[in-house]
């Protein structure tokens, strides 16, 4: 049987710069900060986890943040979450976003739990395409 699906937006990523992985914008902001960025779609990441850098853009006291630590194959560190707004491809969330602890790390990345998790997500590599929409948008 067949199934049908329906989204509100489509974004064209580049397949030849694919070794980022599928990258869109993202614009993070609280009261009048904000700030632009692209991050990587990462359904294996828990958390959406950006650069330091760009917490310390929008005013934050990154320490302040509810700490989580977070492991990677190649170890753990710690990240600071902290109630942002986020914009991707024209939709909105108020969702925790977690700033690295250190400098050194150099990825952004949209994970499960305050993207993916409120998201309805398609993805055809072969064209490049990604498709979204609002979990709770109307489906029809």
């Amino acid at each position: 049987m067949p199934h049908e699906l329906r989204f509100d937006k489509a974004h064209d990523y580049s397949t030849a710069e694919a070794r980022d992985g599928i990258t869109v914008p993202v614009t993070l902001s609280t009261g009048q900060s904000k700030v632009d960025l692209t991050a990587s779609v990462d359904t294996g990441a828990s958390f959406c986890i950006f650069e330091r850098g760009y917490g310390e853009l929008l005013g934050l006291d990154i320490e302040a943040g509810q700490v989580e630590t977070l492991g990677t194959a190649t170890g753990t560190f710690k990240a600071y979450g902290h109630v942002l707004t986020l914009l991707t491809l024209g939709l909105s969330f108020e969702v925790m976003i977690y700033f690295a602890g250190h400098e050194g790390f150099g990825r952004n990345v949209l994970g499960r739990r305050g993207w993916l998790d409120q998201v309805r997500l398609g993805v055809i590599e072969y064209d490049g395409k990604l498709y979204l929409s609002k979990y709770d948008s109307p489906k029809s």
